[in-house]
């Protein structure tokens, strides 16, 4: 305590003392000091709002990433911390006013617990005096007031300051108990005088806040940024059943996990939302046809459309994804099936209670993957089910490279393609005898055609004897809805009934995929699916491509993401939208010539074409031939 007294005391004894000696009361030089610090400290909580305002003004371009991102938590705190960096923002600079007032107070209370020989009285308050419960004194209002002072201060920041304005309630409530109650414990535990400075403090913050607000307000410095915190702030209502909702899924998920625990498993199914189940449906109805093994599926999406179907085969469970981790680490079962990447990689781990369960990968892109998946992603699988001859050379290629024992790679080909080719030849009619019709369907990754350029395609598109669908992906509608809604609002002229131009928003069907001409994507794999199932040519935009594995040119294998664009249809640059119609009429002037082209694709890159579920379900059925007896043994390389 010496040192912190000589560093700390010594100097801040010698403000105060020296405050005593211009007003003759040491309670008034303590609340003067007060007043000196808050104005030393002032232009550093300037520096702080002005950092706080920043962070309003990047409020849109994290909510983007936030959204984008929310599954892959490594990626967001890359993409957060480089809008941070180009908005000139600093986390830490809203904490460094607080960190300093609170050594400050160590020094004050070094000063009062070894007072000068002065008189310490101070409106019938003995400023060297410690509060005490146990012996009541005018001096309990010392923590009182401190306790007040610092809830009009929380109360009055939580509404107008940019530091707590990006913040939910729950997380302001939280630090206005935290400050409330550090408030009250300062004055109850420390002289007097230490309390009265905090009261100061707190009085002098509530001042300098006001000032701020009007000299820096956030409202005409940050407009767009206010106006959307406005537009998204939940009446009291809202907020009380989105508290009841999140309480019936916490019901929900606890009676799931007790079961899921509790039940004797041999096979689970894993997935993170109602839409992975396609990549499952062929393989799971084979199984429930040949298999006597019921199938656990785990999901982390409440609404998943598994709970709809009511198959007794079938044992669905809500999940999510937080606790899906503990249970993964404790998982009890012969085989887990799952086209979710990374396991052990990053949070979902491998079990520690059994290490002979088969882990199963189901791809979920009929195209490459070592650039589209992290380098580690499928490392620790003990299966692959593959797509085609490529993933199986890729897939070796990174067993050579990282020196891995060889995993089984099962040639499974595509349950979409099938479920899609199926559905395209049952379809009554799928060819388009009117105007030709041109379907865009980008991906949602960031730099889609949605975000980048999609009001120069459409210009280009739009009057030239074209029915027009433009179907966003699923997740991008998810998490960009504000967005779509505009795009939708600002070609409403072209969408009456009858119109040139229509949003498919409803994904509940395939026809738009059938009925087209042409496709036109970025870099989603729809292209390939539509491509393959229609035999119709593709038409890719050359956005930013997105690559996970920086390291994939060291495979020295081609791309199918990359080499397929000019099998299976043509490439165009964002330079050359303006002339997007030209390309779109050449393409389907040479549409017959590609049908023979795409089919050879087909049988080159798919395994299997139509038997996705009878290859991966007999593989599943070997591994688990002890329990399924009318299965029969399969042997897949």
């Amino acid at each position: 305590m010496g040192i912190i007294n000589t560093i700390l005391g010594t100097p801040l004894g010698f403000m105060i003392n020296l405050a005593y000696d211009l007003t003759g009361n040491y309670g008034v030089a303590i609340i003067l000091f007060a007043v000196v610090v808050r104005l030393l400290l002032f232009p550093l909580i300037v520096i702080a709002h002005n950092n706080s305002i920043r962070f309003l003004r990047l409020q849109p371009e994290l909510e983007k990433v936030k959204r984008r991102y929310a599954d892959d938590k490594e990626r967001l705190g890359e993409e957060q911390y480089l809008i941070f960096k180009k908005g000139r923002y600093s986390p830490l600079m809203g904490i460094v006013p607080l960190l300093l007032q609170l050594v400050i107070i160590v020094g004050v209370m070094q000063v009062l617990l070894n007072p000068p020989p002065v008189d310490l009285m101070f409106l019938g308050l003995d400023l060297g005096d410690v509060p005490s419960i146990a012996s009541p004194s005018i001096a309990l209002l010392v923590p009182l007031l401190s306790g007040l002072a610092a809830t009009v201060f929380c109360l009055v920041q939580n509404a107008i300051s940019p530091a707590t304005l990006t913040q939910s309630r729950t997380t302001n409530l939280g630090m206005t108990i935290f400050i409330v109650v550090l408030s009250v414990y300062l004055g109850l535990m420390l002289p007097v005088g230490v309390g009265i400075y905090w009261i100061m403090g707190n009085l002098l913050g509530i001042i300098v806040v006001l000032v701020l607000n009007v000299t820096l307000s956030p409202k005409k410095l940050a407009p767009e940024a206010m106006a959307h915190i406005e537009s998204n702030r939940k009446s009291p209502e809202e907020l009380r059943k989105l508290r009841e909702s999140k309480e019936r899924i916490r019901q929900r998920e606890k009676v799931d996990i007790k079961r899921f625990k509790e039940a004797k498993k041999q096979l689970v199914f894993y997935a993170l939302s109602s839409g992975q189940y396609k990549y499952y449906k062929n393989i799971i109805e084979y199984l429930l046809e040949n298999c006597d093994t019921k199938i656990h599926y785990l999901t982390n999406d409440e609404k998943d459309a598994i709970f709809k179907m009511g198959n007794p085969k079938i044992i669905p469970y809500f999940v999510s994804q937080k606790k899906s981790i503990s249970l993964m680490l404790k998982l009890d079962t012969d085989v887990l099936v799952t086209t979710v990447p990374d396991f052990q990689s990053y949070h979902m781990k491998r079990s520690i209670v059994r290490d002979d369960i088969e882990y199963i990968y189901i791809q979920h892109t009929i195209a490459s993957v070592h650039m589209t998946l992290r380098e580690k992603a499928l490392d620790y699988f003990d299966t692959i089910f593959c797509v085609g001859a490529h993933q199986v050379a890729e897939l070796r290629r990174r067993e050579q490279l990282a020196g891995l024992p060889q995993r089984r790679l099962v040639k499974a080909g595509y349950g979409v393609y099938d479920q899609l080719a199926e559905s395209y030849k049952t379809l009554s009619n799928n060819s388009n005898n009117g105007k030709p019709k041109v379907l865009i369907a980008p991906s949602w990754q960031a730099d889609n055609i949605l975000d980048l350029c999609i009001d120069d395609m459409l210009e280009s598109l739009l009057g030239n004897g074209y029915d027009i669908v433009v179907r966003p992906h699923p997740q991008y509608i998810r998490f960009f809805p504000e967005r779509m809604n505009t795009l939708v609002e600002r070609y409403s002229d072209y969408t009456d009934v009858g119109g040139e131009l229509a949003f498919e928003l409803d994904f509940a069907g395939n026809d738009s995929i059938f009925t087209s001409d042409i496709l036109i994507t970025d870099w989603s794999n729809i292209a390939f699916e539509f491509s393959y199932c229609t035999l119709n040519p593709s038409l890719f935009i050359n956005t930013p491509i997105k690559v996970m594995n920086p390291n994939y040119e060291q495979y020295n294998l081609e791309v199918l993401d990359i080499s397929l664009r000019d099998k299976v249809g043509i490439s165009v640059d964002l330079d050359e939208i303006s002339n997007l119609s030209n390309s779109v009429a050449k393409l389907l002037g040479e549409r017959g010539n590609y049908r023979e082209q795409i089919a050879a694709v087909v049988d080159e890159y798919l395994y299997y074409p139509g038997r996705n579920g009878e290859a991966g379900g007999k593989y599943i059925s070997r591994v688990l031939v002890d329990k399924c007896e009318n299965a029969t043994p399969y042997s897949n390389s």
